[in-house]
């Protein structure tokens, strides 16, 4: 993000706005705009640290006190041509006793700064993530295919949302490895800085697609819980989920369009220095973001009324607490993540911080992947293997076939018997096992022989037939 760039050319920031400063009278925002000015002017020395362009230029300047032109300025720098040498002057870098005594603050003051280098974490939280929702996104796929034959359309979201949260990581990965020898400005040539800027930028284009794709496949699921719902709380449900899905999609397009049209040029990182960018897109971001961790915790909150008002087996109940429980933390994941984007920028302390916004950013969305399989993966495990789950025993222990004929005495709908396989086969399409709860019809639309997941609708059978009992094996 251009912050850096926002603060050089924004009318309320500029070199020594407060007067005062540890560095020689200078503030540590002084010394990283002056590490920034010069290692950019120094077009010849790009590939340099930019420590290491101001000493050379503080030696320079202390070895001729008289007046300079800016044909010997742009000499003793290495600039491409005199232009740039003027364009220091528009930013602020003179008048020529204090570019003297900055940069030799700067110069002094490079011992007493801190030289970090960069971390491998995000690689390794990246791989661990990913191979967790690899496996939960392939028992998901597994699920649909087998129990409901095919693939639909908010499993196609997260797909989608999934594939782009791979692409998000791999370049976070590269990103990361760019600050590996250093975090801080000052050590840092201005080709790493600028790629680092560049990187970044791609980065914070790129988040809200995987979001806005993961969080539309979660609304998608809600919406075919709605028959579950009470006929009275089923109108409030839709609504809440389409004006859910109206934020997400304005916060994905604002945050898109602020990242790409925060300065004149979309490049900015190429000439940070001379680019004017008038939007703080920082305090935006801080606030769409503030947008997300809201719609996060509404996407977590909106199912809560269906599941506690399940009759669930202890097993299932502690099934989902978990599921819910990973929710939970994708949204204080969130919510870290939005400090963190409060912290990003050079001119607190003038290292990188985007690399704690990328870990975050990868475990928020890789958790929000993982949760949003976790009813089809629960399907799974109600097909091949129900006592795991207890799905006979939600209060009490039961025998199969007790379990069976109680399921006979409450799947009835207007006097007659529903067919097993539309509420086993709503069962595999929702993962929620809405056939013991009183108040809630067993297939989607109160009883309707509509079988969903089959191309059609499909004749009512005698509820007890063999093809019934083997469903709910």
């Amino acid at each position: 993000m251009a912050s850096l760039a926002f603060a050089m050319t924004s009318q309320q920031m500029s070199f020594r706005d407060d007067g005062s400063g540890v560095f020689g009278g200078f503030a540590i925002k002084d010394i990283i705009y002056t590490h920034v000015f010069l290692g950019f002017t120094a077009a010849r020395q790009h590939d340099n640290p930019m420590s290491s362009v101001v000493a050379s230029f503080a030696n320079f300047l202390s070895q001729n006190q008289g007046n300079l032109t800016n044909a010997q300025v742009a000499e003793a720098l290495g600039a491409e041509n005199v232009r740039r040498v003027q364009d220091m002057s528009v930013g602020g870098f003179y008048p020529d006793e204090f570019a003297r005594a900055v940069t030799a603050a700067c110069a002094a003051a490079l011992p007493a700064l801190e030289h970090e280098t960069g971390t491998g974490c995000v690689g390794t939280v990246f791989g661990i993530m990913a191979a967790v929702a690899v496996v939960a996104v392939g028992l998901r796929v597994w699920s649909r295919e087998v129990l409901a034959s095919r693939l639909m359309i908010d499993d196609w979201f997260l797909i989608v949302g999934f594939l782009l949260s791979v692409a998000y990581g791999i370049i976070a990965i590269v990103h990361a490895n760019l600050l590996l020898p250093a975090v801080a400005v000052w050590d840092m040539s201005w080709n790493t800085y600028s790629q680092t800027q560049m990187y970044q930028t791609i980065l914070s284009l790129i988040y809200p697609a995987p979001l806005f794709f993961i969080k539309t496949s979660l609304l998608l699921f809600y919406l075919r819980l709605c028959p579950s719902y009470p006929s009275e709380a089923r109108s409030v449900f839709r609504t809440s989920i389409f004006v859910t899905f109206f934020f997400i999609l304005t916060t994905s397009c604002v945050s898109f369009f602020v990242v790409l049209l925060q300065c004149d040029r979309i490049a900015y990182w190429e000439e940070e220095v001379v680019t004017a960018c008038k939007l703080d897109a920082r305090m935006v971001l801080v606030a769409i973001g503030a947008v997300g961790v809201v719609t996060d915790l509404i996407l977590w909150l909106m199912p809560l009324p269906l599941v506690w008002r399940l009759d669930l087996g202890k097993r299932e109940k502690f099934l989902a607490i978990i599921t819910f429980g990973l929710g939970a933390l994708a949204c204080v994941v969130s919510a870290f993540r939005l400090r963190a984007i409060q912290m990003f920028g050079y001119l607190r302390d003038g290292k990188e911080l985007s690399t704690s916004v990328s870990v975050l950013s990868i475990i928020e969305l890789y958790l929000a992947i993982i949760c949003s399989s976790a009813p089809a993966i629960r399907a799974l495990i109600l097909h091949y293997a129900p006592r795991i789950l207890n799905v006979y025993s939600p209060s009490r222990p039961r025998t199969r076939s007790a379990a069976i004929q109680e399921l006979k005495s409450t799947a009835t709908a207007d006097g007659e018997d529903v067919e097993a396989d539309n509420s086993s086969t709503y069962t595999i399409q929702v993962g929620l096992n809405v056939r013991h709860s009183e108040g809630y019809p067993v297939s989607p639309g109160g009883g309707v022989g509509m079988v969903h997941g089959h191309g059609g609708v499909r004749e009512k059978k005698a509820f007890g037939t063999l093809g019934g009992i083997r469903r709910l094996a």
